[in-house]
């Protein structure tokens, strides 16, 4: 597992009432609302009197590390450990993402626990956009100060607002059954935007987990990339537990991608065989063309 960089996935305490903020609508069924961002930080919050705690999660938008996508879409962290009752926000930072569970519902194969029903985000992005604009806001890229720098959460100024543009939606989700759950982005699937909560200790998914080609096919399964990023080393339920959270960036198949296209040029690179495509079984690498002599990346096109 490549070496960890640092991420808002440290604590803080604060009441959770406090945490979905003035003005929250909560739902009746499911623990789901949807909210405006208002003061809140990132990690982790837990109630002063012991009660479940608050995680968030970024929706995020960087640099691609991986030809046949034209940037990371990815959530922030990628596995999250929770708790029985856990809540997880989820703010999209970057917009036009959702959060959608896998489950026959939908028309998928369930990758959450027996008993729990769908459940699904609406298509979230910015608040507060003038009535009068036409152009949409500049999106914060991963690294950038608006996107918060390497910490991958969002500047802020002190009432709340965004400093460098409007806020970011908020959606939250209870997670009460013990258990592991596939979560996607229905727009962004194909280029792997996917990620796994694991609720409580158990870490047994009736689901395959680490093999790609042992998934069922798309639409049943998971669709183009993600079928890479749910079957990543990092993301296997024990070592979700035991991490507590697993940032994107400690994916092997991204880091491994990235190291690949950091290589400085000259370096000797080892030639595949002719038809072979594929490395560790699992990520398919650029394809040696007329075109594309060098492989690797490529447009950066879907």
């Amino acid at each position: 597992m490549s070496e960890k960089r640092p991420t808002r996935l440290g604590s803080y305490r604060r009441d959770l009432m406090k945490a979905l903020g003035a003005g929250a609508g909560v739902a009746a069924l499911g623990g789901v609302a949807t909210a405006q961002s208002g003061d809140d930080d990132g990690g982790v919050e837990a109630a002063d009197d012991g009660g479940n705690a608050v995680h968030e999660v970024l929706t995020l938008i960087g640099p691609p590390t991986h030809p046949e996508r034209p940037a990371d879409f990815y959530y922030q962290p990628t596995g999250l450990h929770v708790q029985p009752g856990d809540v997880v926000r989820f703010r999209f930072v970057t917009p036009d993402h959702n959060v959608v569970s896998m489950h026959p519902a939908y028309g998928m194969r369930r990758r959450v626990p027996t008993g729990v029903d769908a459940f699904s985000s609406p298509l979230l992005g910015f608040e507060s956009i003038p009535d009068d604009q036409v152009e949409p806001p500049e999106l914060p890229m991963e690294g950038s100060e608006s996107a918060g720098g390497d910490e991958g959460g969002t500047q802020e100024a002190d009432d709340g607002e965004s400093e460098d543009g409007p806020d970011p939606a908020t959606w939250l989700r209870a997670f009460e059954t013990p258990g592991v759950y596939d979560l996607i982005c229905s727009p962004h699937e194909a280029f792997g935007m996917a990620m796994r909560v694991v609720v409580g200790d158990e870490t047994d998914a009736a689901f395959e987990t680490s093999d790609p080609e042992a998934l069922p096919e798309p639409r049943a399964g998971p669709v183009g990339l993600a079928r890479v990023t749910l079957t990543d080393p990092a993301l296997e339920p024990e070592t979700v537990v035991e991490q507590g959270a697993v940032a994107w960036e400690d994916l092997e198949a991204w880091s491994d991608a990235a190291a690949e296209e950091e290589t400085p040029a000259g370096t000797p690179a080892e030639t595949p065989a002719a038809g072979d495509n594929e490395t560790d079984g699992n990520l398919t690498s650029g394809t040696l063309t007329d075109e594309n002599p060098a492989g690797g990346n490529g447009s950066g096109g879907s």
